[in-house]
């Protein structure tokens, strides 16, 4: 009986977490909807250098697990600063 009942409290505790976090937690095109046509404007044109910027960091990633190297042995490559990024 303590285990189904457990178990129970435990499906129940998720099943909530899951229903709150689908009503509560907006999606992007909701939070693009309430921003300022300035702000919206300013992140459709920066999205394209974000992109570039993840996608570096992935092939980054990947290259360097592929090395039998440990982590803290991988050299790795001069970040961009903020000021090369602008550019």
């Amino acid at each position: 009986m303590s285990f189904k009942r457990g178990l129970l409290s435990v499906g129940g505790i998720m099943g909530v977490a899951v229903l709150l976090r689908y009503t509560i937690v907006p999606d992007e095109e909701k939070i693009l909807k309430s921003l300022s046509p300035e702000l919206r404007a300013e992140y459709e044109r920066n999205k394209d250098k974000r992109r570039e910027q993840h996608d570096a960091i992935m092939a980054q990633m990947m290259e360097n697990a592929k090395s039998d190297k440990p982590i803290w042995d991988v050299s790795l490559s001069k970040p961009k600063s903020d000021s090369d990024v602008n550019k």
